[in-house]
C-alpha cells in the first residue's frame, strides 16, 4: 500500500526514524545547554548545594560575659558523588537540595533513610581507639548527638556582591544539651558570632532546635527513620590519654594535648 507515493512499510519508516532521531538529538542538546547554563548561574551565585557537601559542628562558649557561637568543619567540602555512593540517591538529594528547603526530607522514604544513614556513618565510628576500647571492654564515653542535612541559600548582607558563605549542602551536628537554648528566639538573637558570615547560622540552628522539639513531642507511632529530618545517634570516644598528652598526677588537673606539647597552662 502506498500513500502519496510513500511505502508505509519502507520509506515512511525510514523518514520517521530520521525525524525521531533528530528530535532526540535536538532535545539532548537543549537539555545539556540548559543544564550547563543553570550550573554557571549557581556558580556565579556561589550556590553549590546540589554539588558540594560539608559537615558543620556547633558549640557555644561564654566569652566576655556573653555566649558566642563557634563552628568547626570536619574535613573539607566534598563532592556529593563521593559522599553518596549510589547514583540514584545522589539524584534524589540533588533535586531536593536545589530547592533550598532548609532541613531536608526527601520525598522518597527509601531515599531519605539512605541519606540519613550515610550521614550517621560519617559522624560515628571515626575514633579507632574508641572502637578498639569498645571491642575489648575498656572505658569509653558515649555522647548522644543530633544531626540533619540542610540546604539554605546564602545572602549578601554587606553589599559587596559576595554571599556571606558559599552555599553548600550541610550536615548539621548539634548537641542535645543546646536544644532548649537554641529554641529560645530571644537567646538566639543575643547569641554572639565570630564574624558576620555566621549570623544566618543562628536562625538555622533555631529551626533545627524547633524541629527536634516537634519530633520529640510526636507519639512514637508517628515517627520514622524514613521521615524524621533529624536523627539522634551515639558517638563513642576513647577515654584513654593520647600518647602526646601527659597523664594527670594526683592533685593536678589534666591538661590538653596541645598544652602538654608546648608547656602552656
Amino acid at each position: 500500500m502506498q500513500l502519496f507515493g510513500l511505502d508505509l512499510t519502507g520509506e515512511l519508516a525510514r523518514v520517521l526514524s530520521a525525524v525521531i532521531a533528530g528530535a532526540i538529538a535536538a532535545a539532548s542538546f537543549i537539555i545539556g545547554r540548559w543544564s550547563e547554563h543553570r550550573g554557571w548561574v549557581r556558580f556565579r551565585r556561589e550556590d553549590l548545594v546540589s554539588s558540594s557537601i560539608v559537615i558543620e559542628m556547633y558549640g557555644i562558649r561564654a566569652e566576655a560575659g556573653r555566649d558566642v557561637l563557634h563552628i568547626i568543619s570536619q574535613g573539607s567540602a566534598s563532592a556529593m558523588e563521593r559522599w553518596f555512593t549510589n547514583p540514584n540517591l545522589v539524584r534524589h538529594v540533588r533535586k531536593e537540595a536545589a530547592k533550598h528547603p532548609g532541613l531536608l526530607r526527601l520525598p522518597s522514604w527509601v531515599a531519605h533513610r539512605m541519606m540519613m544513614d550515610e550521614g550517621k556513618d560519617m559522624i560515628t565510628g571515626l575514633d579507632p581507639a574508641a572502637n578498639m576500647d569498645f571491642v575489648h571492654g575498656r572505658p569509653t564515653r558515649d555522647d548522644e548527638t543530633l544531626f540533619g542535612f540542610a540546604a539554605y541559600a546564602e545572602q549578601d548582607h554587606d553589599g559587596s556582591g559576595l554571599r556571606d558563605e558559599v552555599a553548600r549542602l550541610v550536615l548539621m551536628v548539634v548537641s542535645p544539651s543546646l536544644i532548649d537554648k537554641l529554641a529560645d528566639p530571644d537567646y538566639v538573637e543575643r547569641l554572639g558570632v565570630a564574624h558576620s558570615g555566621y549570623r544566618p547560622r543562628r536562625a538555622r540552628l533555631y529551626d533545627f532546635a524547633r524541629e527536634w522539639q516537634r519530633l520529640e513531642a510526636l507519639p512514637a507511632a508517628q515517627r520514622s527513620s524514613a521521615t524524621d529530618k533529624i536523627w539522634q545517634v551515639t558517638v563513642r570516644t576513647s577515654l584513654r590519654y593520647p600518647e602526646a598528652q601527659v597523664a594527670p598526677q594526683a592533685g593536678v588537673a589534666p591538661c590538653s594535648a596541645l598544652q602538654a606539647l608546648v608547656g602552656v597552662g
